[in-house]
């Protein structure tokens, strides 16, 4: 309890305050689980990946064979 509100010093209120409901909702009854969810919802959110299709294109290569490899054993039974 008592590191719950030493969050607020923190946090802001209804931050902390969405953490309680979040952490009990999880089943979570540590002060731990809540200052993890107060520090997750004060973290910037990721950038949207955009165009990802495009350079993942970038970066295609022929599927692998293994054709190569059946001239090494042709050439090992010609021995």
């Amino acid at each position: 309890m008592v590191d719950v509100l030493m969050l607020c010093r923190e946090h802001d209120l209804s931050v902390v305050e969405r953490a309680v409901r979040g952490a009990l909702a999880a089943g979570a009854h540590d002060g731990r689980a809540v200052a993890l969810l107060a520090r997750r919802q004060e973290r910037p959110r990721p950038e949207t990946v955009t165009g990802l299709p495009d350079r993942l294109a970038a970066h295609e290569r022929p599927a692998p064979g293994i054709g190569d490899y059946d001239q090494l054993l042709e050439r090992e039974e010609a021995r």
